[in-house]
Formats: structure tokens, C-alpha cells, sequence
């Protein structure tokens, strides 16, 4: 999205900006500690580069780690607010850490797309949800392997294209 600032056609108007942010803005504080862990990551991966000069030093990463860490917390104690001027979540946290951290705060998307913030960060959002269901997929099969050893021969109504068919069991 575009940011609330002048362009080369002017400012954003609030009425398109509360149009194509809206609701998103409450929706991307669930997105916090994915944007803060996946910020961490590529902080690391820039004060490991081996170029002189380094992109960010070992000491500013870890500044800026400290910095992230300290918006996850106040994300899970609820004192985050993501306002509408911020439009998403990747801006709100940029914002935090720039009003924490100076330029620092700025550095850390250097090498790192908009997209590639959103994709990591949906992954990271999605993969503790997707282990809950496989877990309980899993659970669900272990139930009904269990249900059909316990009653192999439990006759039951047998069907086939949708239709009633010869009497089966589950052992069949």
C-alpha cells in the first residue's frame, strides 16, 4: 500500500486511505510477533554479511532485536495500536523501531521487499495454526483406526454412487 505521505501527485486522501487500510490495521496486530520475528531474522542474516562496511553491525542488530522484542510485548499486553496513518503492520513496527532507533529503525528492510515481509509473515502466522490441525487430523485418525479394530465386524449399510448397496462391515 501507499504510505500517508506526499507523493509526486500529493498526499493521500483520508477517505481512500481509510478505504484501502479500513479494518486491515486491526486485522495486522495478529501479525506483530510473525512481522517482529521475520524483522529479527533478516537483521541477522544483514550483521552476518560479509561486506565492509556491514550493512548493520552485531551491536545494532542487537539493538534492534531488543527493540522488536519490546513491541511483541507490548503487542501481547495489548498496548500496540496500529493507527490508520500506519496502514499496515510491516509500517507500524518500521515506525516503532525508527522512533526508538533513529535511521537503524529504517535500515532494517534493506534488501527486503514488501512482499517478501508479507509472505514470511503469513507463513509464520499460519504454521503453529496448521500444526494444531494436523495434530488433531491426526488425533481423528487414531480414533477411527481404533474405532474400526475395536468393531471389524460390525455389520453396516454398505452404498456406492450414492445409492444403498450390499450390506458391508468396516473390516471389509
Amino acid at each position: 500500500m501507499a504510505r500517508n505521505r506526499p507523493t509526486t501527485v500529493g498526499a493521500i486522501d483520508p477517505e481512500v486511505l481509510a478505504f484501502t487500510a479500513g479494518d486491515d490495521v486491526a486485522l495486522d496486530l495478529a501479525l506483530v510477533e510473525p512481522d517482529c520475528l521475520g524483522t529479527a531474522a533478516h537483521v541477522t542474516m544483514l550483521s552476518r554479511m560479509p561486506v565492509e562496511p556491514p550493512i548493520i553491525t552485531a551491536m545494532e542488530c542487537r539493538k534492534v532485536i531488543r527493540a522488536l522484542a519490546t513491541i511483541v510485548g507490548m503487542a501481547r499486553e495489548g498496548r500496540l495500536r496500529i493507527g490508520l496513518a500506519d496502514q499496515d503492520v510491516h509500517l507500524a513496527v518500521e515506525r516503532l523501531l525508527t522512533e526508538k532507533l533513529g535511521e537503524l529503525g529504517r535500515k532494517v528492510h534493506t534488501g527486503r521487499s514488501r512482499n517478501d515481509q508479507v509472505a514470511v509473515d503469513l507463513r509464520l502466522f499460519a504454521k503453529p495454526r496448521l500444526l494444531e490441525v494436523l495434530e488433531t487430523v491426526g488425533g481423528l485418525a487414531r480414533t477411527l483406526a481404533e474405532f474400526a479394530r475395536r468393531h471389524v465386524a460390525l455389520p453396516m449399510v454398505g452404498r456406492t454412487h450414492m445409492q444403498p448397496a450390499m450390506p458391508s462391515s468396516v473390516g471389509l
